[in-house]
């Protein structure tokens, strides 16, 4: 039978021990960063694209959907979608902070701006009436709620085709995004879309460093 004589005091080794998965923890977690930051854009990117309201700004030349009622150019939806999904995926920024000897520390995720400039900001976010007049539709579905957006104009989809195949504005009362798809900068498709996704979050996690 062999025997084995501890030399160093328990707590030393204890320590000892701590300190080396500390170490191990570090390194893993370093390595992995950009794994899990791949993995996450991807499933934002999809979360996004999932959305009511992305559905509903593909929807082209049918009456009453976002893409018609936006008057959005017939044919552009594909590019808007993947514009907006894939900017709010980039946004996305991990900060990895050093799991001290206490084990506290790890990764921070951090998506999308609370300004949402990153969507306001894209110039696939606007239409341009045949006048040049400039229609900023993507501020109107993020931060502008249920407030009138155009006044003496009402959206008719019977009236002709328009730019979108689905509709044309004609005198009329006013104009707003609709109640189901409005937005505010604190409630909007966005931050619905992200909402309550801590748990698919620590799965992916759990997938990467398994």
């Amino acid at each position: 039978m062999i025997g084995l004589r501890l030399v160093d005091p328990i707590s030393k080794i204890e320590k000892d021990m701590q300190a080396a998965l500390v170490k191990d923890l570090n390194a893993y977690f370093s390595k992995s960063k950009v794994k899990i930051a791949d993995r996450l854009k991807e499933n934002i990117k999809s979360w996004v694209l999932a959305t009511p309201e992305v559905d509903g700004l593909r929807q082209r030349g049918v009456s009453y959907s976002l893409h018609s009622l936006l008057g959005l150019k017939y044919g552009t939806e594909g590019d808007i979608v993947e514009k907006i999904a894939s900017s709010v995926a980039n946004s996305m920024q991990i900060e990895f902070t050093q799991i001290d000897k206490n084990f506290k520390g790890g990764l921070i995720f951090k998506i999308q701006p609370a300004d949402f400039q990153n969507l306001i900001g894209l110039p696939e976010g606007h239409v341009y009436t045949g006048g040049g007049a400039d229609l900023h539709w993507l501020s109107w579905l993020l931060e502008r709620g249920d407030e009138v957006i155009v006044s003496g104009y009402e959206y008719d989809p019977t009236g002709g085709r328009g730019r979108s195949g689905g509709g044309i504005m004609v005198k009329g009362s006013a104009f707003r995004v609709p109640p189901s798809y409005s937005g505010t900068l604190t409630n909007n498709f966005v931050t619905r879309a992200l909402d309550n996704k801590e748990n698919e979050i620590a799965r992916i996690m759990s997938e990467v460093l398994k």
